[in-house]
Order: C-alpha cells, then structure tokens, then sequence
C-alpha cells in the first residue's frame, strides 16, 4: 500500500470542516475535480470508503472519522514541533496550554504561574477551568498540553502520566447551626447533600464515600458545578457538604461565624489528591517541561 500523503489527508479534512467539497475546494483555491481526486486516491489506497457523497453535502463514514480523528492528532503534534524548532532558533516563544479543576487551585498554584511567567515571559501561557474528564481527554488528545486535576479514587488513566503532588484531607459540614446534628451515617444519608461532582463521575467524592461506607449514594443530591455558586449554598440549613482543608482558613472563618458547622461521626473520609496530568515526556514541548520542572520542585518532587 502507497504511503498516504499530507494533502490527501488534509483534503478530507476540509472537505469535513466545510460540509461539502465544492465548498473545501473554494476554502482551499482548489478545482472541485482535483480535491475529489485526492480523496477517491486516499480510499483507493485504504480500500475502504471515506465519505458519504450526497446532493446537500459530504459526512464521513466510520473509516473516515477514524482517519479524521488521528489526522487531528497529527497535525496537533505537528504543531508543537514547529514551536519546539522555533523555541530553540530562539524566534518564538511558543504556546502552553494548562487545563486545571478549580479545586486544583487553592493548592498554591498561582506562586508555581508566576514563577514560570519570570522564566519565560514570552510564552502564550493559557489557563483553562475544566472538569477532571475533560482535562484527561483533552491531554490525550493534544488538545492541551498538561492538566493539573482533583479526585478522590485511584488514577490510573490508559495513555497518560499522572504525577500525585499533595492529597488533602476532607471535612464535611452542614449549613448553619442545626441543634438537631446527624448522630449516625443514616441520618446523615437521610438529608439533602450538595457536590460539585457530575453524575457520572466515578471517581467523585459521593461515589468513593459511598463506595467505602457499602452502601449507595444519598438519595437527595444536589449538583453544582459552579464553585463560587457552591461556597454560598453550602451556607443554607441541613445541607450537607464536603470541603477540602487546602482552604482551611476559610473553613475556620464559616466554622467560627455559625455560617458551617462541622460534621464528626468518625467516618474514614476520602482524600483529595491533586495530580500532574501529562502524555509523556518525551512529547512534552519546552515550555511544558520547564513547567512540569517548576511545578514538581514547588511541591518537592
């Protein structure tokens, strides 16, 4: 089988972005008979077909979305080596994109930014809040370079380097001051709880409790993502909710102030571990491994 080609595969990929091929051939100054060609040439190599022609457009079939997908991958890859050539001619100072959970950043992680902003003030750094699944998919896709995640479960994540930092034990606490304080792990089960854990989140702080206590989750949960929207629920009466002591200072604040009480029932509670997420080192660019160096030393690894 003949190698395929660059502009095959770019071919399909316009042909993809624009819906149709007359209108890739337009995006790309190509005649609508040399942009067909190309790809009719890329499914005679493969042996399989590649698109779907039809009167209002072109979708991929199952072999082309497979060739679709890595040929995003690629060109990703390809990308960072033009930065990485550019980075050592010394022309550009490139780009690094970090997705982060929000619990993430109460871990000190703005001192570790600045650090890396003094060190390489011409690098396009870009923050990005997202969820723990997202950032795993996006590392692995290339669509950001490292992720810096929270979860409570165990991670082991197919493809990628986890690198534990710190874990962080975990309190629970009920809005206000309730006289009436759940005694026993049933009454506790029995109010309504909030969490910033989607539903299908496996590795969420509700599921790993649950999963250790031997029974199922609490029938009243109530989900929010938004931590901001989070820290002032939490404040309303019988809601349970979980917290992390790398914000110690302000749970001592609500605690003292009434607004928190804290929940003792002698429960083996879930740590919150904070982790390095990153494809390999070997693909990392400069600048993620500059940063990879920093955030390892501020957490002495």
């Amino acid at each position: 089988m003949r190698f395929m080609k660059m502009h095959q595969l770019r071919a399909l990929a316009e042909i993809v972005k624009a819906g149709s091929i007359q209108r890739a051939a337009r995006a790309m100054n190509l005649s609508q008979p040399a942009l067909s060609k190309s790809v009719r040439e890329l499914e005679r190599q493969l042996g399989v077909p590649l698109l779907v022609r039809g009167a209002t457009g072109a979708t991929l079939t199952p072999f082309g979305a497979i060739l679709s997908k890595r040929y995003e991958v690629m060109q990703k890859e390809l990308d960072k080596a033009r930065e990485e050539i550019d980075w050592l001619k010394g022309t550009l100072g490139g780009r690094l994109l970090v997705g982060m959970s929000p619990p993430a950043a109460g871990a000190g992680m703005a001192s570790v930014f600045a650090s890396f902003r003094q060190r390489q003030p011409s690098v396009e750094l870009e923050l990005l809040e997202l969820r723990p699944a997202q950032i795993f998919d996006a590392v692995r896709s290339g669509v950001i370079d490292l992720g810096i995640v929270h979860h409570y479960g165990a991670t082991d994540v197919a493809g990628l380097q986890c690198v534990t930092l710190k874990s962080y034990q975990t309190v629970l606490a009920i809005g206000g001051h309730d006289p009436a304080l759940p005694q026993c792990i049933e009454q506790l089960w029995d109010r309504e709880w909030i969490t910033s854990d989607l539903a299908d989140h496996a590795d969420g702080y509700i599921s790993v409790l649950a999963s250790r206590l031997g029974i199922d989750p609490p029938s009243r949960l109530f989900r929010c993502t938004s931590i901001a929207v989070y820290f002032e629920l939490a404040e309303q009466p019988q809601l349970v909710s979980h917290w992390a002591d790398n914000i110690s200072p302000y749970l001592d604040m609500k605690f003292a102030s009434g607004a928190l009480t804290r929940l003792n029932l002698g429960i083996d509670l879930p740590a919150m571990d904070i982790t390095l997420v990153y494809k390999d080192d070997e693909l990392l660019s400069p600048g993620g491994a500059l940063l990879t160096k920093i955030i390892r030393s501020a957490f002495d690894l």
